[in-house]
């Protein structure tokens, strides 16, 4: 084990009692056995500390907040808490694949010039039963190669946020040199994206299409209660960030700035079903200014995607033109299943 560089597990707990026995035993049951794991606990109200300290793991260590200090600085403590050669933030409620931290550490030693490596994921439900995989856009994933921050914008542009963020392994100088802090107040929930950026300006980042972690997707989770929004998504935030940027756009081209538009439109058009099931008619309507455009039709004409969003908007303005919101409803949540794919 003294032959292993030495890995820093981080796992900011708020409340976390149901299932961080589950989360620290897959870290603990690693096939890389030279772990540090570092529990930032933001002030529990239930027995997330005892059930931590019941695993009496020599490798487990737990530092208490004496009040809640929020999410974002207790990820930032997790930051200042790291040691050893690399570190990764996981979560209190997520499972890791035996292979996971020996696989990644396998690829950054073999890559030195890499900052970070990310994984795909299985999903799993609240009771652990996995229904799907959430992997990384086509042309992107590979067990050898290494991604800067031109492609991987790219991709964002086109895709939206593909990055799993309790699958990342960092080196821990770039998280305590390069990052220091998530920059919640400037991008809110979507702090991560910014972070995994800043890594891929100043390293290359590897991208292993394997699902070495199970990441759970609950109804009481943010991701989920997002799907139902209707403000424009924090992701906006960055990427607006980053294209306000004059060697960013610099690096663009006619057809990365058309893939963004149509994330947008997409965007708009789910907030715009969303407001239509809320019943603000004015709103949706006013999302969907540009439905009939050239572009969205030559989006529908060249992706599943695209066309999903142009049926869906075209379908929308019809029911909002002759008020016809119980058809709405019980067909809209269809085109919307089609539209994010």
């Amino acid at each position: 084990m003294t032959e292993q560089p030495l890995v820093c597990i981080c796992i900011p707990t708020y409340n976390a009692a149901g299932s961080v026995r589950e989360t620290l035993l897959s870290i603990l049951s690693q096939t890389y056995r030279n772990l540090a794991v570092h529990i930032s606990d933001n002030a529990s109200t239930d027995d997330t500390v005892k059930v931590v300290e019941s695993l009496a793991d020599p490798r487990v260590h737990i530092h208490r907040q004496a009040i809640n200090v929020g999410a974002e600085e207790n990820f930032n403590n997790c930051i200042r808490l790291a040691e050893g050669k690399y570190t990764a933030i996981f979560h209190a409620d997520d499972l890791y694949e035996p292979q996971m931290v020996e696989r990644q550490v396998a690829f950054l030693e073999s890559h030195a010039e890499a900052g970070a490596v990310f994984t795909a994921a299985s999903m799993i439900d609240e009771t652990g039963k996995k229904f799907g995989e959430i992997s990384f856009p086509a042309g992107l994933g590979s067990f050898d190669r290494l991604y800067g921050f031109e492609t991987v914008f790219k991709a964002v542009l086109r895709h939206s946020n593909f990055f799993i963020c309790p699958s990342v392994m960092a080196r821990t100088t770039v998280y305590q040199q390069d990052i220091q802090s998530w920059r919640g107040g400037l991008f809110k929930s979507s702090a991560d994206l910014d972070v995994w950026l800043r890594i891929a300006r100043k390293h290359p980042i590897g991208l292993l299409p394997a699902p070495l972690m199970r990441y759970r997707v609950s109804a009481n989770q943010f991701s989920a209660k997002v799907r139902l929004q209707t403000e424009r998504p924090d992701f906006f935030l960055v990427t607006e960030h980053y294209l306000g940027q004059e060697d960013v756009r610099g690096m663009l081209n006619h057809t990365d700035l058309e893939n963004y538009a149509r994330l947008d439109r997409r965007d708009r058009v789910m907030r715009a079903v969303n407001c239509f099931l809320s019943a603000r008619s004015g709103e949706a309507k006013s999302l969907l200014h540009d439905i009939y455009s050239w572009d969205a039709w030559k989006a529908a004409m060249q992706t599943k995607r695209g066309f999903g969003v142009l049926v869906a908007g075209i379908y929308l303005r019809g029911l909002l033109l002759f008020r016809l919101e119980k058809i709405g409803r019980l067909t809209l949540g269809y085109l919307k299943r089609v539209m994010r794919k």
